[in-house]
């Protein structure tokens, strides 16, 4: 099944197709309950990638997701959980694992050899995932930090880079080694502060330390897409195994269709996904017989502004919704939209990891508020701004107050994840009159160390 050569024609609705560190997989028939981690340690010789916490709140099992996106026209690159991860839900994508940075055949990259020359591994178990946190905050750094950078060095700060392990842990090696691998990326670090390494000696001048170290080339960020993958969201897709299916609706209406049609009927346990890091923290065991994936609907990651508020869809992974939140709150001249905006989006950078909030969906995280009490941070904040709801009900869509939402259970509304999008309109805290002040602030009380990375969707 490794290096499965795609040919240019149209693929069947009836196959998966991805690429891994450049390798072209086809895969015809998987229980939809796979996760990318098992077939990554199972089918391919790809076995960088751990099995730690099985919840996403370790970090050992981290890749690299690549995906065109149709409305901008580009490639966008994100790192995940793959120990969550479904495999039917990379259709299209591809993935880049440490092997894919490099290995000994290839050659090394200079996360590596700077994670081995500052000490920064012990056991190794740990190392990939990092390694793949490093380098996706590189990657980012490069794309959204206008500045240049001088020859050689990443447009990273300090404090960036030692965020960028935010969410990955070790429990042998220590963190001092780890954080003055990351930290010697940085545009502005004091290289007098890193520690013991192997490329220099106590006194050698800061001219010969920076020679020393492995090149970096921030340019050195591509990423191994195939082009014919870009079409893959374009259709519906729709895998059958034996008993159990995977339906990829592309708009509202084929969503409509599969819930209408006989396919919820006989009693037929049906899930509908987005990140599926819900998993993370429920732990569920049940089989389901068919498994529904909201991603390629577009009204479900759209974003609409307008002057009442901003509305955004419930497929929406939570980083997205922080960047627009943060977009908006600078953008916006009401200094209470601005405060409230740019609150709730600090806030939200406090839950769960990078990498759990970059595939975990907002309408995902409202549902499970809802349905099984969970304790979830977004639901606290949405209603107290007073956000409200679209739901899909039958054939209609209507907008309900967050209130009634989080406190009444309709099973024919709410059972196909129907929070489409949410709007800060209702008792709108960001219109303020001249001669009033807001004030709005949010707290957040760890009560448990599970508790940081368990608060997702």
């Amino acid at each position: 099944m490794e290096g499965v050569g795609v040919k240019k024609s149209a693929l069947p609705s009836d196959c998966l197709v991805f690429d891994v560190n450049g390798e072209t997989f086809e895969v015809p028939e998987i229980d939809p309950s796979t996760t990318l981690l098992e077939f990554l340690r199972t089918r391919t010789r790809f076995k960088s990638v751990k099995l730690g916490c099985g919840e996403g709140g370790c970090g050992a099992c981290l890749v690299l997701l690549s995906k065109y996106n149709p409305v901008l026209k580009q490639i966008e690159s994100y790192t995940l959980s793959s120990c969550l991860t479904l495999l039917c839900s990379i259709n299209g994508c591809s993935v880049t694992t440490s092997e894919g940075l490099g290995n000994s055949k290839d050659g090394f990259h200079p996360i590596h050899q700077r994670f081995a020359g500052f000490h920064a591994s012990q056991c190794g178990f740990c190392t990939p995932g990092m390694c793949m946190s490093l380098f996706s905050a590189l990657a980012n750094a490069e794309k959204s930090h206008c500045s240049q950078a001088s020859p050689g060095v990443s447009k990273l700060s300090v404090s960036e880079a030692e965020k960028a392990i935010t969410g990955n842990l070790c429990r042998c090696t220590g963190y001092r080694p780890i954080a003055d691998a990351c930290k010697s990326f940085a545009a502005d670090v004091d290289l007098e502060d890193l520690g013991i390494n192997a490329f220099w000696r106590k006194g050698d001048a800061k001219e010969v330390k920076i020679n020393k170290l492995p090149v970096y080339n921030p340019q050195d960020h591509t990423y191994p897409y195939t082009e014919v993958l870009k079409d893959e969201y374009k259709s519906t897709r729709i895998l059958n195994v034996k008993k159990y299916s995977w339906y990829t609706p592309v708009n509202i209406e084929e969503l409509r269709n599969l819930l209408h049609s006989g396919i919820v009927e006989n009693g037929a346990k049906i899930k509908l996904v987005v990140g599926n890091t819900g998993d993370g923290y429920y732990k569920e065991t049940e089989k389901y017989d068919k498994y529904i994936d909201l991603r390629y609907i577009p009204e479900l990651s759209a974003v609409k502004k307008d002057n009442s508020g901003i509305e955004f869809g419930a497929a929406l992974p939570i980083s997205k919704v922080i960047i627009y939140l943060k977009e908006e709150g600078k953008s916006n001249l009401s200094s209470g939209a601005e405060l409230v905006f740019t609150r709730i989006a600090d806030h939200m950078e406090k839950i769960a990891s990078g990498f759990i909030r970059n595939s975990a969906s907002l309408g995902g995280n409202l549902v499970m508020a809802q349905r099984k009490n969970f304790p979830s941070d977004i639901a606290t904040l949405l209603f107290a701004v007073g956000a409200s709801v679209n739901m899909l009900t039958g054939d209609k869509q209507e907008k309900i107050t967050f209130e009634i939402v989080q406190t009444t259970y309709r099973p024919e509304r709410c059972a196909f994840g129907c929070s489409n999008s949410f709007s800060g309109t209702n008792k709108n805290p960001c219109s303020v009159q001249s001669n009033s002040r807001l004030l709005f602030e949010t707290y957040r009380v760890v009560l448990a160390v599970r508790q940081f990375w368990h608060d997702k969707s």
